[in-house]
Order: C-alpha cells, then structure tokens, then sequence
C-alpha cells in the first residue's frame, strides 16, 4: 500500500474515533464551540443541546466570564445593607468618630464651613456604603413586614439628639444676642407611627436679671407632631404628615425644691399646649442613609443631611 494511501486511512481512522469519543463524552463535548456563539465549530462537533454542562465543566469554564462574587461579599451587596463582622467595626468606627469630631468643631454644623461640610458628605457616603440595615424604615411599615430581616437593636424607634445638619430651617434658628430665647438642644421622638420634632428652648442670657424671666434650667420643649409611613418597595424612605402641635415646659425649681411660679417656661408647664386638627397636611419625606445601635443619619428630599445620635441620657 502506498504510503500516500495509508495516510488517509489513518486520518480517516482518526476522524472515526474522535467523533465517537466526543459524542460519548459530555465534558469534551460541552468544550465544542458552536455557530452559535460566533465561533468556528470543528468538523467533528457532536454537540447535545439538551444536555447541560457538568458541574465539572462550569469550573474550568471560569476563565471564559467575569468572576462572579459570593453573596457573603459586602461590595456586591446592596447600597444600605452590609454584613456585620468585625472588619465592618473596622471599617465604620473611624468614619463615626471623625463625623462627631466634625459636628462638636462646627456645633452642629450651624458654623460649618464649605470644606468641613464637603468632608461630612464624603463620610455620609462612605458610611452608607457600610449600613448595617436592611430595610432601616422597617418601623414604620405597619403591618407590612415582608422579606426584612431587622438586626436586633437597630430600629428607628426611640429618641434621637440631633448633631449635625446642613438644612437653613434649622441652623436659622440660632439668633443673636437679644433673641427672645435661647435655642437648647435638637431632636426626635419616633414612636410609631408619630415622629415628633423637638426644639427645647431656654432662656435668654439677657433675661437673667429680670423678674419674669425664670431661672437658668427653665425650658420650654416645642414639639412638631406628624406620622410616618414607609412600604417594603422603599424601605429606606418615610412619608410624613403634619398632624399637631405640642408646647410643654419645665419652669425649673429653685433652690430648697419650690417651683419657679414666673416666665414663659412656669406658663406652659400649668397650661401645655396640644393642638391636633382633624386634617393631615404632607409634610415632606426623608431617607435613612445609615442607622444603627447609636447612630442614624437621614437625608431630605431637598438634598439636606441630619446625622443623629441616641442619647444616654434623656432630655425629653
């Protein structure tokens, strides 16, 4: 026989036992391009469309798409949730620390410059990347509870001082020296469904002298009454309504436990004030960027940012 002959006997051979190989072997053969995917398909493909690629196949297959990363990895995660572990702790408690650092230099960011303010907003952003919570208005969602798995502890609800903003309805409220009342502290009541804006004033240090003007700890708390909603599709947003007005007060007392009986402060402690209309007017919405144990940062939907913190000890 030739040898030009037996050559082709043996590619012919070869032809035979590859394509029975290849057509017994789903491995091989998950390998075998197709027209399909743009590629040149050899003469001996043998491809099974109804059979699925081994789990085998998948692996070595890896290199050929992105690499696609575990649910474990808080990257990949949503923008307001991450998974609590300690290089979160790590991560988070620099970023808390510096936001109050900020706050205490600035008193709340009523004297906050354009560049300390710009530094507050890349920590919000950062921190967000870091919430713990993933659906941190889960408080408010009534009845409505699907699909939320709330870490213990970290909740809306409770009483919150407030120790930064950049909106100008709040750092306005700071006069000057002969305003007719001191502004005290900031804060919010959340008791589901009310959340209560508290405003604690106290008295002027130029009323010091006068006889009507109460004593040092004197204080009248201002309170803006609404309800809050929030829904699973959003779970991050709380729709407001304004729904009352609340003025209390506490006169003081003077020294041996007797009640200062004058001021301002002495008339709304004997006649509080409690006004609720049989409307609800809307009253703007917020979103949580971040919340935790200690901690909650919010942002209106006029682009304004408000970084709260629970109190130890509380004042209203």
């Amino acid at each position: 026989m030739a040898p030009s002959t037996r050559r082709m006997k043996n590619a012919s051979l070869a032809f035979f036992v590859s394509s029975a190989c290849l057509s017994k072997c789903p491995l091989l053969r998950a390998y075998t391009p197709s027209f399909r995917d743009g590629r040149t398909r050899t003469p001996f493909s043998a491809r099974s469309e109804a059979m699925e690629p081994p789990p085998l196949s998948r692996l070595l297959l890896i290199h050929r798409r992105p690499i696609q990363k575990t649910h474990l990895s808080t990257r990949t995660l949503p923008p307001r949730f991450a998974v609590p572990s300690p290089s979160l702790d790590a991560a988070v408690l620099p970023l808390k620390e510096d936001l109050l650092s900020i706050a205490r230099k600035t008193r709340r960011g009523f004297a906050a410059s354009r560049e300390e303010r710009r530094k507050i907003e890349q920590i919000v952003r950062d921190l967000s990347r870091w919430n713990p919570a993933p659906c941190p208005a889960a408080a408010y969602f009534g009845d409505e509870r699907s699909g939320c798995d709330v870490p213990s502890g970290v909740t809306l609800s409770g009483k919150w001082t407030l120790i930064y903003t950049d909106a100008p309805d709040i750092t306005s409220l700071e006069g000057g020296p002969l305003s007719p009342a001191k502004l005290g502290r900031i804060g919010q009541q959340c008791s589901p469904p009310f959340i209560k804006n508290v405003i604690e004033w106290k008295r002027p240090d130029w009323a010091a002298s006068l006889p009507f003007g109460g004593n040092k700890s004197s204080r009248i708390l201002q309170k803006v009454c609404c309800t809050g909603s929030a829904d699973a599709s959003d779970p991050a947003v709380v729709d407001l309504k304004l729904v009352g007005l609340e003025i209390t007060a506490d006169a003081g007392r003077k020294e041996g436990g007797a009640v200062r009986s004058s001021g301002p402060a002495a008339f709304f402690e004997n006649f509080p004030v409690s006004l609720e209309g049989p409307l609800s007017l809307n009253f703007g919405r917020f979103e949580v960027l971040y919340l935790d144990r200690d901690m909650r940062i919010t942002r209106t939907f006029q682009g304004f940012t408000a970084v709260n913190v629970r109190d130890e000890t509380e004042w209203f």
